[in-house]
């Protein structure tokens, strides 16, 4: 297992290298997060943050979550499209 500099979570995939010119090597999650500018959508209205994800000329959703913006929420649900309600 290696851990990553930057989020300090264990990983056991062939590493990524950092973009931020020290060639460092990171999580390959981490290494995403520096090449796709990913960002969130808040609606105040449905009390939803949409994840954004922005890659060379296209914009996508990828992921939401109930609640405001929330650095470990859109961590644990970006690349997850699916919703349950009740």
């Amino acid at each position: 297992m290696k851990g990553c500099p930057v989020c300090g979570m264990e990983y056991e995939d062939y590493p990524a290298l950092s973009r931020k010119g020290n060639c460092t090597k990171i999580c390959p999650d981490c290494g995403t997060r520096e090449a796709v500018k990913v960002y969130t959508l808040y609606s105040q209205e449905g009390d939803i943050t949409f994840i954004m994800e922005d890659k060379k000329n296209i914009t996508s959703v990828v992921g939401f979550y109930f609640g405001e913006p929330d650095e470990e929420a859109t961590r644990i649900f970006r690349g997850k499209l699916t919703a349950e309600f009740e």
